[in-house]
Order: structure tokens, then sequence, then C-alpha cells
């Protein structure tokens, strides 16, 4: 089997969505599937302008081809511009890359993979010449302003992978065959879940203390992912907790460092982003491990897997998170994880005490999360998807 990826995101980029779709590829290939993935040329932030090799940057063993096309790039503009023209230019920047893609495939076998709404606009409209089988990967909800649209584009598709149950409820409701739609969560490199570093050495590593009870958090700074709830959570722990948060674009950085003096929050250190192979090292410095969720907004109630949720998971650190039916898809409360009612500082701070003074529970919630991780690598997410995709074409 080929496989067209076809992504309109750059590629190395500091966001999770690069990660997963690397991951993937890599976890494709080790199958035996023939992987291309396609991306455009698009302008690096200054982190990424660093890297000098993706290979490196993403930790992969199982390389694939890697191929960039020219594509317009308005980035530029976005500083400058109102944001519904910033919009409109990526929209049609969208449009002209995945044109592009559908040009440059169009007279070679494979099927395509994508996780972008434009690109998968092209392919459906493009399906009469190219005839090829078009599988649409969704992290999140499509349609609600245009549902003619998208049940035309669920037409065109001849499968479709979610994250959730509550997508797979909404694209169903929606027109999508039921058979022709695979749950499959995040995952984790099963690497990670074998590379482990003594506590004591990896604060050593970073320089923590190494007398206090370090609390962590990874991944981005959106209002979302409830870092600010998590910073809001300090002022009701006593002074022997410390708060790393790790990660996040720059500007969201600097907008919660502004939020934290503003509120004269204490003992939070934001590191900045990092690069993929430094997170394990933060975790195994902690002592517990947040996932602080917003249940205000959809995506983190219905659509969200978090990368960071198998990680922690493999770290073997004790969790407190959200309790959200997202998070409650992998998390169990008492079992694996520790469930508290989300944007309530004073909960978040509650449940990470009472975590952190009960050791049999903290052993408990840590072996039940690691045995459950096992089960959430890329190479057994890709053989769903993969057994899935087999079965659809077998079938018709």
């Amino acid at each position: 089997m080929k496989l067209w990826y076809i992504t309109n995101m750059r590629i190395p980029t500091e966001k999770a969505h690069g990660l997963q779709i690397v991951k993937m590829c890599e976890a494709f290939t080790q199958l035996g599937i023939e992987v291309q993935l396609i991306v455009p040329f698009r302008r690096q932030s200054p982190q990424m302008q660093q890297v000098e090799s993706v290979w490196k940057y993403y930790e992969v063993m199982s390389l694939f081809p890697i191929q960039q096309l020219p594509s317009p790039d308005f980035i530029l503009f976005d500083k400058i511009l109102p944001a519904r023209f910033s919009q409109a230019l990526y929209v049609v920047q969208s449009l002209i890359f995945a044109l592009m893609a559908v040009v440059k495939t169009m007279r070679t076998e494979g099927i395509y993979y994508t996780r972008d709404w434009y690109v998968l606009f092209i392919l459906a409209l493009a399906k009469r010449w190219h005839g090829r089988r078009i599988f649409f990967e969704v992290h999140e909800i499509h349609g609600t302003a245009r549902p003619k649209l998208l049940r035309w584009l669920l037409r065109h598709i001849d499968g479709l992978i979610v994250i959730t149950q509550a997508l797979h409820a909404y694209y169903e409701q929606c027109g999508m065959a039921a058979e022709k739609i695979i749950v499959a969560a995040d995952g984790i490199d099963e690497r990670r879940l074998t590379q482990q570093i003594p506590k004591e050495d990896a604060r050593k590593q970073l320089g923590v203390p190494p007398d206090k009870t370090i609390i962590c958090y990874t991944g981005h700074l959106f209002g979302w992912k409830g870092v600010y709830t998590l910073a809001e959570a300090m002022r009701d722990l006593p002074d022997e907790y410390w708060l790393y948060i790790v990660g996040g674009m720059e500007t969201d950085r600097q907008a919660l460092q502004h939020f934290i003096a503003e509120q004269r929050l204490p003992r939070i250190t934001l590191t900045g982003h990092v690069p993929y192979h430094a997170v394990p090292c933060y975790l195994a410095a902690a002592d517990v491990l947040i996932l602080p969720n917003s249940g205000t907004a959809n995506i983190s109630r219905e659509c969200t897997s978090p990368l960071k949720l198998f990680e922690y998971m493999a770290a073997q650190r004790p969790i407190v998170a959200s309790d959200l039916p997202s998070l409650r898809e992998v998390l169990r409360d008492g079992e694996n994880a520790c469930l508290i009612p989300p944007d309530d500082p004073l909960a978040l701070a509650a449940g990470i005490q009472r975590v952190m003074c009960d050791p049999a529970m903290q052993t408990q919630l840590v072996e039940r999360a690691y045995s459950d991780a096992q089960a959430y690598t890329w190479n057994n997410r890709a053989k769903k998807i993969v057994t899935e995709i087999e079965r659809t074409i077998h079938a018709s």
C-alpha cells in the first residue's frame, strides 16, 4: 500500500500536531506502508530555523520521504492585517497547496490521507479525476457553519479517523456511516515506555531544587488547556510546592507570564518551548503531573486526545486531571488518575495535595496508568487504522 499524507503544516513545528503527524508516518512506515509526507514550503519560526534534522528533532528511526511543495506564504501579513483578512489569505494558501499536491500525485498509485479541512475539499472535488480513496483524520468538529458542505464531503471520503467517541457520534449524526468511522486516540512512542530517568538525575540536570515537591505541566498555553487555572492553584498550595510549566509559543508564554506577575502567583517557572527529546527529563523531575483542561471549550470537553496525557502515563508519575468526557475515555478516577472539577483552582490544589499526601494512592495510580499506556503506542494506533483501511478497500 502507498499512502500520500498531505498536510498544510510546517514540518518541523513547535506544535503537537507536527509530532503526531511525523510519528504516525513513522508508524505506518514500520508496518510496511510506503508513506510520502507532502507539506508546503513555509516560513519557519526562529526556533524551528535552528533545527538541523527533522529526524533528530522528532527522534525518528524509520525514515520516510518528505516533499515540500512551493506555496504562497502569507504569514508576514498576520501582524499587519485584521484577523478576517489573515484567515482569508490562509484559506487561499491552503487551497493552492492542496491543488498542487493533487496535481503532483495525480498519476501515481496510492491512497490519500489528510487531517486538513481544505486539503480534504480539494481531494473530494478532484476525486472524479484522481479516482483515489480518501481517508480523513479529524481532531475537531467541522461543518457547523456549512452542514451541506460537510455532508457532501463525507459522501466523497472512504474512511474517517476520529480521536474521541464524541467526534464519532457527531460525524455519524452528520451522515457518515458508522462502519466507516475509526476511533483511535492519540498515542506515544513505545521507546518512551522504557526510557526512565531517575528523579535525582533529572533534577540535577535541570537545576530543579531537590527538596521541593515539583508539579509539572507540559504543552501549549492556550486558555482551553487550563494553564491559567493551574497557575492560580499555586495560591492555595504550601511553599514547598513548585510549579514548572514546560512549553508553549513565545507570545503565549509572555501572556501567561504577565498574568502570573499581575496576580502575584508564587513559585512558578515557565521554561518556554523545549525540544521533544527534552520533555522526559522534566517529567522525571516531577512529583505530580497535571492535565488541567478547561470545561468551557468544546474542543477540550469532547474533542481532545492530548499527546501529553500518554507521555504522563509513561513517565510513572501520578496524574491529576480535569474530569471531562474526552479525558475519561482514557483516565478513570481513583484507578489511573485523580480527576477533579475543571476550571476550579481550589479543587485542583486540593487534588494535588490529596495525591501527594497518600503514597498508596500514588503507587496505584502510577502502576495502572503505566500499564494502560502500553496499549497507546503509535504502532498500535497505526495497526488499527491500517486494518480498517484494508477492510474498507476489500469490502468495496
